[in-house]
């Protein structure tokens, strides 16, 4: 089943809304309470599904685009998400992390 040039671009276009929502957990993740563990488990019971389907979604898609500095970001965006998938949180990220938890634990 081919689309046309038009729903490429449209269905390219609910992708990118889709890849902006999980840059956006990706970033919270990072920046928020959370040990190298925890992220871990959110990169492999969350991000690595999503970013297998969009991989294969636009694999389908790429010869229909109409559109293609869009389709491009989108790829650029599927990029960042793989390159999430093995990032490691720094020591002052996992510090501030622990901070933070304590924080939390002492204004109970």
């Amino acid at each position: 089943m081919g689309f046309s040039p038009d729903e490429t671009d449209y269905l390219t276009d609910i992708l990118t809304t889709h890849l902006f929502t999980l840059l956006a957990r990706v970033t919270r993740w990072q920046t928020h309470s959370l040990s190298q563990q925890q992220y871990d488990q959110q990169v492999t019971e969350t991000l690595t599904p999503n970013v297998e389907k969009l991989q294969s979604i636009a694999t389908t898609l790429a010869p229909t685009v109409g559109n293609q500095d869009q389709f491009k970001a989108l790829q650029l965006g599927i990029d960042k998400l793989i390159q999430a998938q093995s990032y490691q949180l720094t020591e002052e990220q996992l510090n501030q992390a622990n901070e933070r938890r304590l924080s939390r634990h002492r204004f109970r």
